[in-house]
């Protein structure tokens, strides 16, 4: 299981929740995003081959929802701006740009085979000589899938892969670069990508980034954003300047469309299943986007609900942010109510907060930005300062 400091995200996730619902903290199950990805992070009874299969599909929905946002040439294009796969080509253009005739290795953090594929195709196509990739993901189901993406690119022998958690791994740990390239002559550029920047703590995301990487290195991530409650400000400008504002939070149609897409709607059952066998989100069903009804009563406890929520949280150096959340219900045996599992947890900031959030929690300065036509999600490329 993943290190965990106190307090821990997800446990001040839940208590935002209980603090502006009905749900008692008591019924809300809060687990570490790292447990829906490991194998021995949610004790079951499912068989080995089970939990194998069920990590197989968790992350077979990832991959989906990143296959069907590359396809879709219009997708958060807005009125007539970057698409979603523009932005992420163009972000990936300026990385090849600051390399500078360097070598790449590319590191890889949470592996996914189709947004890698196409960055590091265009990585290639643009004149970057790739060293080697390096995924990094504590979901031991996803190494096959990527050595047969990347490895008709790239070759077998520049792909390396470790098995391992993000907060207990560092860039000493990465492995050795193939052939005759040297560390003096190759720069990292590591990749966040798929929201993850908003799965944890800035205060423990930050240090986390630093470690795995070495000054000069560079690090592409990428949000789904709000809208900023005050005009775009520096970084260094004063935190309430930064702040979500409740239009922001009411303004969310984007990101409450993104938790119920099918695929979310199916990871979360993914992960209601292993605390209940016969846990499912029918697809016939109409997701909740309130909790204001439900806890300590409410539908019958043969029921499953799928509820969305932003929820405020307040953090340091970067101000008020919002959190998107997804639970699901599970029934008490003996007709006694419900639990509420939480499936997701992820911030959303603004892009001021979240180049705050950067540059004030790591080692890092913001160099650029690629920000699709209607401003949902941004590419954020950052370097390691020294």
């Amino acid at each position: 299981m993943a290190a965990t400091t106190l307090p821990a995200f997800n446990t001040l996730v839940a208590e935002s929740i209980s603090q502006h619902s009905q749900i008692p903290p008591e019924q809300i199950i809060v687990l570490d995003n790292s447990d829906k990805y490991c194998p021995d992070g949610i004790k079951t009874d499912q068989s080995q081959d089970e939990e194998g299969e069920s990590l197989a599909a968790i992350f077979g929905t990832m991959a989906s929802l990143n296959k069907g946002a590359l396809l879709d040439k219009n997708l958060c294009t807005g009125n007539g701006g970057h698409s979603f796969r523009s932005a992420l080509l163009s972000a990936t253009d300026e990385l090849a740009n600051l390399a500078q005739g360097r070598k790449v290795r590319y590191v890889e953090l949470g592996p996914e085979p189709f947004k890698s594929s196409v960055i590091i195709t265009h990585l290639i196509s643009s004149g970057v000589q790739l060293s080697q990739y390096v995924g990094i993901d504590i979901n031991p189901e996803s190494e096959l899938t990527m050595r047969a993406a990347l490895e008709p690119i790239i070759g077998p022998d520049r792909f390396a892969y470790l098995v391992a958690d993000f907060y207990k791994t560092s860039a000493d740990d990465l492995p050795p670069l193939p052939g005759s390239d040297k560390e003096g002559e190759t720069i990292t550029v590591m990749t966040n990508l798929g929201f993850q920047e908003g799965n944890d703590l800035p205060s423990r995301l930050g240090p986390m980034l630093s470690r795995l990487t070495r000054p000069g290195d560079l690090l592409l991530s990428e949000m789904q954003v709000l809208p900023s409650s005050a005009p775009s400000s520096d970084a260094s400008d004063s935190e309430s300047d930064s702040d979500v504002s409740t239009a922001s939070i009411t303004d969310s149609k984007l990101v409450e469309e993104f938790y119920h897409h099918p695929e979310m709607l199916k990871f979360s059952s993914l992960v209601g299943k292993k605390f209940d066998r016969n846990f499912d989100l029918s697809p016939q069903s109409s997701p909740s986007s309130s909790s204001e009804d439900v806890g300590g009563g409410g539908a019958s406890s043969n029921d499953y609900e799928y509820i969305f929520r932003l929820v405020p949280l307040q953090l340091s150096n970067v101000g008020e942010v919002a959190v998107a959340t997804t639970l699901v219900s599970l029934p008490i045996p003996g007709g006694k109510g419900k639990n509420y599992v939480l499936t997701n947890s992820c911030i959303k900031y603004t892009r001021e907060q979240f180049a705050r959030a950067r540059e004030t929690q790591g080692k890092f300065g913001v160099k650029g930005w690629r920000e699709t036509g209607d401003g949902s999600v941004v590419f954020q490329i950052a370097e390691r300062r020294h």
